[in-house]
């Protein structure tokens, strides 16, 4: 080792009074010289699939430098006099292989393809990126702050006082909005299985256009409606819009940003999601606290909730508008689209390519195991609903306190998006496995823990249940979002990457539809009544955990 770092070290002492680089420079490269020793094993096989941690690192620290520094790997293997101190045919040798190494392990490291590195970057081409991924963060963020606005004021809207009019209508108030309720359910799973190919047909920036401006409409009118019937529609047609939000955030992903950035805006996203909600509810109960104390009681304080909805989802469409008009660098020579070959070809088959893509990627295990992994998972993570329940009447937390909880877990959620989404595009397909089964495994522990206590073989104490609700929401995180709108993205293409989402989320929603039927109908009080309820969770845990792994591999 002293010998090959020896040399390493001359090699750099031979580059350096070429090309005239800072000490500063010099000095790191000396400290990490043994980085070249590695270069050099592994162009002559050695250590080539069995690397160490430290080595690794030294080989990131390396080509960091390399990439950041004016030195680069085609300047290095030009010939210079200067270097002819030593043996000329031996040091051009040595310089040639390490410079060749150094050059792919640039590649590796900026995530470029196998041959040609990505070139940075211009202002402008960074400006577009910024701008679309705020636009797209705006997104989800008003529209899941918009999604809460009907919890938030839920009791108003059947109050005989300040509430809609249910003149006419000889059901109760509370039976018609649970029906309702169900009925918006529906349309999320009918937008899902609808708005798919249309999103893929239109590209995913128009769709949230439209679908932005629909959904603003839909909650001006709620805004100023007055009959239940009119509401009911409205938020029903609000729901159906809601479905294709996410869809249309994939599909504009692929549109916008290069493949090395497709983790870190999905996990973007979700963070705007977890983060919209958690603001929604402080937001509209300021907005509630300040019409109840400023205006009077007649006024209808959730009709400004509702418009308060509406008026936001002009921050995102401005910026689609914006940023989504300039045209981004990599698509100088844009592939026809779906649309273009529709329209030179009428009756072509290019009109149901995103079905076509659909078809032939549910031919593949893959495909099944990351609906299954996500549908499950949709489930696992639905217990957010029911954790101040849960925390009231197992725990005996106060309603305050048991609401408290479920904020917990969703930092766990955003700490995990935002922490881990980015870091998942870089891994290599081994250490992508690792990273899922490893949180699913803690997920599956959280889970079982809760039937444990429940079932009466241990007793948690009331932080240390409100710790696991924290892993809960940590750990589910990453496998739920990242894995599959991934493959959706990879396999689907800017024609059928929406498609393939919202195929994963139809399945989910119908169990979910059946999953909270059943924990809203059992008998909260009763401890062991919640015994089948960790039963069904830690067990799709368990298979989810299975199914993303071996979706992982097969990948």
């Amino acid at each position: 080792n002293t010998k090959e770092q020896t040399k390493s070290v001359c090699f750099v002492a031979t580059i350096y009074p070429a090309h005239g680089k800072s000490p500063i420079l010099i000095t790191v490269l000396f400290l990490e010289s043994s980085i070249l020793v590695t270069c050099r094993r592994m162009i002559s096989g050695q250590q080539r699939r069995r690397l160490t941690t430290p080595t690794a690192l030294n080989c990131l620290v390396f080509s960091l430098l390399l990439a950041f520094s004016p030195i680069s790997a085609t300047s290095l293997c030009q010939p210079n006099s200067s270097s002819r101190r030593f043996s000329p045919k031996k040091s051009t040798v040595v310089k040639n292989k390490v410079c060749r190494n150094m050059h792919l392990r640039t590649l590796s490291v900026r995530g470029a393809s196998n041959d040609i590195a990505e070139e940075s970057p211009s202002r402008q081409e960074l400006f577009r990126r910024r701008g679309m991924a705020a636009a797209l963060f705006s997104t989800y963020f008003t529209v899941m702050g918009a999604k809460c606005a009907l919890p938030s004021v839920l009791s108003q809207l059947t109050s005989p006082k300040i509430g809609l009019s249910f003149e006419g209508l000889t059901t109760k108030p509370q039976t018609l909005m649970a029906q309702q309720l169900t009925l918006a359910t529906f349309a999320v799973a009918l937008g899902k299985l609808l708005l798919g190919p249309i999103i893929d047909y239109y590209g995913g920036v128009l769709s949230l256009k439209v679908c932005l401006a629909v959904l603003m409409m839909l909650l001006a009118i709620i805004s100023s409606s007055n009959h239940f019937i009119t509401f009911a529609i409205s938020w029903i047609g609000v729901d159906f819009v809601f479905s294709s939000c996410w869809a249309g955030c994939i599909n504009a992903i692929h549109q916008s940003f290069p493949e090395t950035e497709w983790a870190t805006r999905i996990g973007m996203i979700a963070a705007a999601a977890r983060t919209g909600n958690a603001s929604a509810f402080f937001i509209f109960a300021v907005v509630l606290q300040f019409c109840s104390k400023n205006l009077p009681v007649a006024c209808q304080p959730w009709r400004y909730v509702f418009g308060a909805s509406a008026i936001l989802q002009i921050i995102p469409i401005s910026l689609l508008h914006f940023f989504g008009g300039i045209k981004s660098e990599n698509s100088q020579k844009p592939k026809e689209t779906s649309r273009e070959r529709t329209a030179l070809f009428p009756m072509s088959d290019s009109t149901f390519s995103s079905i076509k893509i659909l078809r032939k990627e549910a031919s593949k295990p893959e495909f099944w195991l990351h609906l299954t992994s996500r549908s499950l998972l949709m489930v696992f993570s639905s217990f957010l609903l029911f954790i101040p329940t849960l925390m009231f009447h197992v725990y005996g937390l106060k309603d305050s306190s048991a609401a408290q909880v479920g904020s917990v877990f969703a930092i766990g959620c955003l700490l995990s998006v935002t922490s881990l989404s980015s870091l998942y595009s870089t891994l290599e397909k081994r250490e992508k496995v690792l990273l899922s089964t490893t949180l699913m495994g803690i997920a599956t522990v959280c889970s079982a823990a809760q039937f444990a206590h429940t079932r009466g073989i241990f007793s948690l104490s009331t932080n240390l249940s409100v710790f696991t609700m924290f892993l809960w929401g940590f750990s589910f995180a990453v496998p739920f979002y990242i894995p599959p709108s991934m493959f959706a993205l990879a396999r689907g293409g800017k024609e059928s990457s929406a498609t393939i989402s919202d195929v994963f989320d139809i399945f989910g929603f119908g169990l979910l539809a059946v999953f909270n039927g059943y924990v809203a109908s059992i008998e909260h009080s009763r401890i062991s009544a919640w015994i089948p309820t960790f039963q069904i969770l830690t067990a799709c845990s368990i298979v989810s955990l299975i199914s993303l792994g071996f979706a992982t591999i097969l990948e």
